[in-house]
């Protein structure tokens, strides 16, 4: 199975642009109108290109790679649980802090301030049903539960785990979802049942999410990186230059809802053509040169390793540098929220290195070596 390195580098921009709109949300930056509105718009468009991202991946690795189920299971349970845990249990002890520190904020006065509030009610949530959020968060499944059900359940404890728990649901059902795009018998009929359980999920028939957080929500963006994936040998060959990459992102500048789809088309492009515009030309164009430079440097490898650290461990570092920051300093506005952003940069890119080494690559080790040795104890146990 090829090795895209450049989709690392993505994901670490990725993982940013969610830093920077929580950053603006936190602080009490965002506003429905002006231009902190593109904020929300980037970190929506981000989070679902992750999931494109994990369409592709995995539908290159399910293709790719005779597994049986148990041992593909074992891999994805040790690829992501680990830092999760971890990450989770250092976020239900920071949501207090988080929440005093909001609470004490010198933007607390500010009438369109609203994400105090936000905090509360994932203490709420919490207070109110303990033993079923705990078993909800610790298998990921937060996210199947509608909040007109049981409010904020998906953002409760970690925020940007919504999206984490809307993979594990896919990557439960990955290999015969896969399955059933590649085969042409079935290819229509799943395209279509994927729609309507998009419909479906529109009108509220599941009930009401704050989030898509439900795998009916979001089976379409999934099918995306799926298609794209095994469609990837026919798009090396179609005749497209770079000038396409601008072109994309301006649509989605102008369309934002589809924003995420031209960034992942863009980035498509990138992958499948790339090696074809160096050899044509001998040297780089200048729109693929600057996307190598953007994806393919050592900068964006090592914070690509880093992003899904990243991702989830920003959330409790911001909620503790603002405890810290307002319990010890007296700061106005301006001031406080330059120390929380650059705080919370410094504390990510602390903490999500840490997680890399000893807790995220022994731990996808091991799920590694665990199985290759799953057909040994099967066959010892027949």
């Amino acid at each position: 199975m090829p090795r895209f390195t450049a989709i690392e580098g993505l994901r670490a921009w990725l993982a940013w642009a969610v830093v920077a709109w929580h950053v603006v949300q936190f602080t009490g930056l965002a506003r429905a109108d002006g231009p902190m509105t593109w904020f929300p718009a980037i970190g929506d468009s981000a989070v679902m290109v992750f999931v494109a991202i994990s369409g592709f991946v995995i539908a290159g690795l399910v293709t790719g790679r005779a597994e049986p189920y148990p041992q593909y299971l074992v891999r994805r349970v040790f690829r992501i649980f680990p830092v999760y845990l971890v990450i989770l249990m250092i976020a239900f002890f920071a949501l207090p802090f988080g929440v005093w520190a909001e609470d004490h904020a010198p933007w607390k006065a500010d009438p369109l301030f609203y994400y105090d509030d936000v905090l509360h009610g994932h203490v709420d949530t919490l207070a109110g049903r303990p033993l079923q959020q705990a078993v909800l968060h610790l298998t990921l499944m937060q996210g199947v539960m509608p909040d007109s059900l049981w409010p904020n359940t998906s953002t409760a404890i970690l925020g940007p785990a919504w999206s984490l728990s809307l993979e594990w649901q896919f990557y439960l059902v990955a290999p015969a979802f896969v399955w059933l795009v590649a085969n042409p018998r079935f290819r229509m009929a799943t395209v279509a049942a994927v729609g309507l359980m998009g419909l479906a999920w529109h009108f509220d028939i599941f009930g009401d999410y704050i989030a898509p957080s439900f795998l009916p929500a979001a089976a379409f963006v999934f099918l995306i990186g799926i298609a794209s994936r095994l469609n990837f040998d026919r798009i090396r060959t179609m005749a497209i230059g770079p000038e396409v990459i601008p072109l994309l992102l301006a649509l989605g500048v102008i369309y934002r809802d589809a924003l995420w789809l031209a960034i992942w088309a863009a980035m498509l492009v990138y992958l499948a053509r790339a090696e074809g515009w160096r050899s044509t030309t001998g040297q780089p164009h200048p729109i693929a040169a600057a996307m190598d430079k953007l994806f393919a440097s050592p900068i964006a490898a090592y914070l690509g390793a880093r992003s899904y650290s990243v991702y989830l461990v920003h959330m409790p570092m911001m909620m503790l540098v603002a405890w810290l920051m307002t319990g010890n300093l007296a700061l106005a506005e301006t001031p406080a929220r330059i120390m929380v952003c650059v705080g919370t940069v410094l504390a990510t890119l602390a903490a999500s290195d840490l997680l890399y080494r000893f807790v995220e690559r022994p731990m996808i080790a091991l799920g590694a070596r665990l199985a290759r040795r799953r057909p040994t104890v099967l066959q010892a146990a027949e």
